[in-house]
């Protein structure tokens, strides 16, 4: 994949996640392809130092063709970086063993005050929160992204990365991935000028 945002930081295998793990569907991941790239710079910088890739993902949560629920994304917008956590297997209904980043909710809060108990055993396991009218019954710690037909408890995975503290407003993909590029050029000209 060759991006201008690619080019200019030197990625030559960018890793894109469509985005967030399919947390906001496929018109975001076409708008977000369709205008030619990625996600937020600031909080990655230090690709400049000579990591090999960046992996964005929580920005394009806010553009506006990203489906997700009201709540979800009132919830990103009043994120800091802490109110994220990493976590091992929590959310593993459908996706075992796999990693992930969330906003911390009340499940998390709940499993955390039950002294992180193992996959399976978490308080309110099995219990049906919410439900969708394209996925039908969701439980609590099941692998789902809430989108906007999500009812009931939203307290399922709200993916989210460290840079949920940079993000604000809605905007279009296309608008985002513009503002992509001019942080990197910045970035880019202020890292040359110190040479």
């Amino acid at each position: 994949m060759r991006t201008l945002l690619c080019d200019r930081l030197g990625i030559e295998i960018p890793i894109v996640q469509a985005p967030m793990a399919g947390s906001v569907g496929p018109a975001i991941a076409a708008a977000v392809s369709n205008a030619g790239g990625l996600g937020t710079l600031a909080p990655w910088r230090f690709e400049l130092a000579g990591a090999a890739s960046v992996w964005i993902g929580t920005r394009f949560l806010a553009a506006e063709e990203a489906a997700i629920h009201p709540e979800y994304r009132r919830r990103l917008f009043a994120a800091s970086e802490s109110d994220t956590i990493y976590l091992s297997d929590l959310f593993n209904v459908g996706w075992p063993n796999a990693p992930h980043r969330v906003l911390r909710n009340s499940t998390v809060k709940n499993w955390e005050a039950a002294g992180r108990i193992a996959p399976g055993q978490g308080p309110g396991e099995g219990e049906i929160i919410a439900t969708s009218r394209s996925r039908g019954n969701v439980m609590r710690y099941q692998s789902f992204s809430a989108g906007p037909n999500t009812e009931g408890d939203i307290d399922l995975p709200l993916w989210s990365g460290q840079g949920a503290a940079l993000v604000r407003k809605v905007q279009p993909a296309a608008e985002i991935l513009h503002e992509i590029s001019r942080e990197a050029s910045q970035v880019i000209a202020s890292a040359a000028a110190r040479l």
